[in-house]
């Protein structure tokens, strides 16, 4: 589940009222080690007074003509991958948290990169699921239809148990590298999606990632781990082949659903004797391979 503003905002902010002095609001931001205050007149959210702008007035102007009129601002219920896109285009420090037309919190860009740490895998980092949702869902709400291959390590639970825990995260931090590596040079993204699985987007039409999948088998042949037998590996595919700018409905909706096609396809090819890659509602494209 996505993490929201709501879950990382700081709740009953700093303010500052308009008619007090830009003085008196810099004492304020000291007092409370704050880089800046929304402003409210009558409870009511007219802007943001930030240390710059204290810095640029006279001490004696009034906040409501050194502040920012019109600040940036996001619903607690938006996601913190929403937010952390906001800031990075309009080049703020903090979004001002409003609901129903009432301040309820401030997210600064310090607190929403501390909690997007959580959305990074610490064994590979690479992105965990969440960010995978999302990148999926931005792809399909501005009407790309992207690819996904998923991949997932063979026997894994077997391995575990026979070589022990660290033995085994080796295996997953070097499949990590991998297909993370791998994914760049051909420019797409690669996520770890859950235990021994992992995910490889490609905002581009399947047609155009198939001829990559010859590349990869190669580049997984030549993985080994110390201490380890060969590793084999299932994929599994869906997605890109819908018409270019066709919005679908529910982008949520649409992005678990090519997840869930292309897990479906990697077990299926898990299972087959017959190949190693299957495509969602395609036979299997090559023989398994040492």
């Amino acid at each position: 589940m996505q993490r929201r503003v709501v879950d990382a905002m700081t709740r009953d902010p700093r303010v500052v009222e308009g008619e007090l002095s830009v003085a008196e609001a810099a004492r304020l931001m000291n007092q409370h080690r704050v880089g800046g205050l929304p402003v409210l007149v009558g409870g009511r959210l007219v802007g943001l007074l930030t240390s710059r702008d204290v810095r640029a007035a006279h001490p004696n102007r009034l906040v409501l003509d050194a502040m920012r009129k019109d600040p940036l601002t996001i619903s607690p219920e938006a996601s913190l991958f929403e937010a952390f896109e906001r800031m990075q285009q309009e080049g703020v420090e903090r979004l001002l948290v409003v609901e129903e037309e009432k301040l309820v919190g401030v997210l600064t860009k310090g607190t929403l990169l501390y909690a997007l740490g959580a959305s990074q895998d610490p064994l590979t980092g690479l992105a965990r699921a969440d960010w995978l949702r999302h990148t999926l869902e931005g792809y399909l709400q501005g009407g790309l239809d992207p690819t996904l291959i998923f991949a997932d390590l063979d026997g894994f639970g077997a391995l575990n148990k026979a070589h022990g825990h660290v033995a085994a995260d080796r295996a997953l931090r070097a499949l990590g590298q991998l297909l993370g590596n791998f994914a760049r040079t051909h420019g797409g993204e690669a996520f770890r999606y859950a235990g021994d699985e992992f995910v490889l987007l490609f905002p581009r039409p399947r047609s155009e990632v198939l001829p990559l999948l010859e590349a990869l088998r190669q580049e997984l042949g030549t993985l080994k781990v110390e201490g380890l037998p060969p590793l084999s590996f299932s994929l599994g595919i869906s997605g890109g082949q819908r018409h270019s700018g066709r919005v679908p409905e529910n982008p949520a909706a649409t992005a678990d659903d090519l997840i869930n096609l292309a897990s479906q396809a990697s077990t299926k090819a898990k299972g087959s004797a017959k190949g190693w890659v299957q495509v969602a509602g395609k036979p299997d494209l090559w023989d398994r391979r040492p």
